[in-house]
């Protein structure tokens, strides 16, 4: 082989190699995170601050330092201290209003002492198109991203999606995202503000039935 032959095959696999990384660098490139809306980012923040003020699990609801927190709660979905006791009630709906409201979902969010009645109306509203960006979707047709709330069932039944009626039910804020899992903060899970981590397929979608719970919605915040 010439001096020639030689040059030409480097320069060969020289550009192979360059175009493979090109390709590399779109394909890593289309996988960006989306970015994230200024309710969204409003949004995670309220709920890692919550997270933080509850000595992230630590702090107890029957934690008398906490009774004014979980005040502010109930007073966000209009709960008189009359309606409601530390251990006796349980608060993670009014949690999820509270952050809503305060990352600053306004009026289009529907606040709720029970979960499965902002699900409903965010069914509603994907249903029907409406321009509320407060839609929910199920399991398998929207991977969640950071600011949006994934949801499970609380009873016997699993797919509460369709339900018109008043169901048990719980939602968790995404707060961070990665390829295979969420970290995700709800109120009231061991009597706490708790974070859990919960696995992904690989399309991003929720995996169906981890951690133990019932998956069936997510609620897309922008």
């Amino acid at each position: 082989m010439n001096s020639k032959t030689k040059n030409i095959l480097i320069w060969s696999a020289i550009s192979v190699g360059v175009i493979g990384i090109s390709l590399l660098i779109i394909k890593l490139a289309s996988k960006k995170k989306p970015k994230k809306s200024k309710l969204q980012k409003k949004i995670i923040d309220v709920a890692n601050k919550e997270w933080t003020d509850w000595r992230k699990g630590k702090a107890k609801e029957d934690d008398s330092n906490m009774y004014d927190r979980l005040t502010t709660y109930w007073d966000n979905v209009g709960w008189k201290s009359s309606q409601w006791s530390p251990t006796g009630t349980a608060w993670s709906a009014a949690f999820i209003s509270y952050v809503m409201r305060k990352g600053g979902a306004g009026g289009l969010f529907k606040y709720n002492a029970s979960h499965s009645a902002y699900i409903r109306d965010a069914v509603k509203n994907r249903k029907e198109n409406k321009k509320n960006p407060f839609k929910a979707y199920r399991l398998n047709e929207k991977a969640p991203e950071e600011g949006d709330l994934v949801c499970y069932s609380r009873e016997t039944k699993t797919d509460l999606y369709d339900r018109t009626s008043s169901y048990k039910s719980h939602c968790d804020i995404v707060v961070k995202k990665n390829s295979v899992n969420i970290e995700v903060i709800g109120g009231n899970v061991s009597h706490t503000v708790g974070k859990k981590v919960v696995p992904l397929n690989p399309d991003g979608t929720v995996k169906a039935g981890s951690v133990g719970k019932k998956w069936f919605a997510v609620i897309k915040t922008k």
